[in-house]
């Protein structure tokens, strides 16, 4: 803005608008006449003008010997523009370009930074949980069971084995006569797809009295079919044998099974010694407990993994129920494991264990977590179907196991009760006495190789 000025004065007054592109400075020159009338009418001038820059811009002013400093040159800074020597004007706009191209890039770096962090912490973020999925679905497959649909019903399969055959008789029976042979076995039979294999040495009333048992185990209402034909066509999948020798110690004939091992066929061993009518000698017959190991070891935790597993690292149903009846979890998976438990004992004032306490205490070293359960499924079954409800089973089982009869199960465990008596699952109901009732096993039925 240019002010008015008296042409009859030689002395004029100049300001130089602050929103010039050129420069933000107010250069004031004042040249004082000898007439006060002129002097005091700039000085009103001067007043309102500066008044005006204060209302009308944000620009601090500061006044210096040399006229007025506006507010980036107050604090050091210079602007795009603001020299007042345009032989420097180029010179610095390349300045401040070159600046507003360093500030940009600056900007863009610290953009292209962060974007880079955040797409680091995305994919680190979907990377982990891949990850965790990934765990997670390994940690599911690696349950030690295999990841069978189970059937909803125990004759929901279809199986074609009969109640006798001979072995090596079926190409669908992964024992040979010639494997049978190459492991040292001499003679034996099948039971509903079993192999039961024995050496010279092994009795053959020995022999048939574990046939019987295996019968009764898997055809316990004795109507010549399995009772479940799911867990019997899974036993022969398998190839499953019962390994039959003569004494613990001393035998002449020694068994060697890596033949069998090598085509992936699953066993129980059984000693004719041990073969013996229940309890008759204060023993309990052993044939039932280790072909009843074979059948859910082998049949019940493969086809009801999620239910019946009974491996290391199982978190089946009746893992679960074990790891109550044993008074808290405890898991080992090595060759000799320290169990303790918090009770060790069956009260005698009452008919079943105090709330909290272990009533399954098995302690056997060489016992691995997997062992443990096919232990103790094995006393709830056999105590269901009352097997030790006498006093020579009350005393053999209260080392180890104290609802010893189908009564003290239901109070004391209802869990494995319920679970054991489900209809879907067939489990036996009625002890079996070495005598098949459906089919008389005879010598003839045994071969030799």
């Amino acid at each position: 803005m240019l002010l008015p000025t008296n042409s009859s004065q030689s002395d004029t007054l100049q300001v130089k608008s602050p929103h010039s592109c050129k420069t933000n400075k107010l250069l004031l020159r004042l040249h004082f006449t000898k007439n006060n009338q002129i002097v005091n009418q700039m000085r009103h001038i001067l007043i309102i003008t500066i008044t005006l820059l204060f209302l009308t811009s944000p620009l601090t002013v500061q006044y210096k010997e040399t006229g007025f400093l506006f507010q980036h040159e107050v604090n050091g800074k210079s602007l795009c523009g603001d020299d007042e020597d345009e032989d420097e004007d180029s010179d610095k706009e390349e300045d401040c370009v070159e600046d507003a191209d360093e500030d940009a890039d600056e900007d863009a770096d610290e953009d292209a930074d962060e974007d880079a962090d955040e797409d680091a912490d995305e994919d680190a973020d979907e990377d982990a949980d891949e990850d965790v999925d990934e765990d997670a679905d390994d940690n599911d497959k690696n349950v030690g069971e295999t990841e069978n649909i189970p059937p909803t019903s125990p004759t929901s399969c279809t199986n074609s084995v009969t109640f006798v055959g001979t072995v090596g008789g079926s190409s669908s029976n992964l024992v040979t006569t010639a494997l049978a042979k190459s492991a040292n076995y001499s003679k034996g039979l099948t039971v509903f797809g079993i192999n039961i294999l024995a050496t010279s040495e092994v009795p053959d009333s020995k022999l048939l009295h574990a046939a019987n048992i295996t019968a009764e185990l898997i055809d316990n209402n004795e109507d010549g079919k399995p009772d479940n034909i799911c867990v019997t066509a899974m036993l022969g999948k398998l190839g499953s044998y019962v390994s039959m020798y003569n004494q613990a110690e001393g035998n002449s004939v020694e068994i060697n099974q890596d033949p069998l091992d090598e085509v992936g066929a699953v066993a129980t061993g059984l000693g004719a010694y041990e073969t013996v009518d229940n309890y008759a000698n204060g023993e309990s017959d052993a044939s039932i407990e280790e072909i009843f190991h074979l059948i859910t070891q082998h049949g019940y935790s493969n086809v009801y993994p999620q239910v019946f597993g009974d491996s290391n690292s199982s978190t089946s149903s009746l893992a679960k129920a074990m790891d109550v009846a044993r008074g808290g979890e405890q898991r080992c998976a090595k060759e000799s494991c320290d169990w303790t438990y918090n009770n060790t004992s069956c009260p005698f004032w009452s008919e079943i264990v105090d709330s909290g306490d272990a009533w399954y205490f098995y302690a056997d070293t060489s016992a691995d977590y997997g062992t443990m359960i096919g232990e103790y499924i094995y006393w709830s079954v056999t105590s269901n179907i009352g097997m030790h409800d006498s006093a020579a089973g009350l005393k053999q089982a209260s080392s180890e196991w104290c609802p010893n009869t189908k009564e003290k199960l239901k109070a004391q465990d209802p869990t494995i009760y319920n679970l054991i008596n489900d209809p879907k699952y067939a489990f036996p109901v009625v002890l079996p006495n070495a005598s098949y009732s459906y089919y008389t096993f005879k010598k003839s039925d045994i071969k030799t190789f």
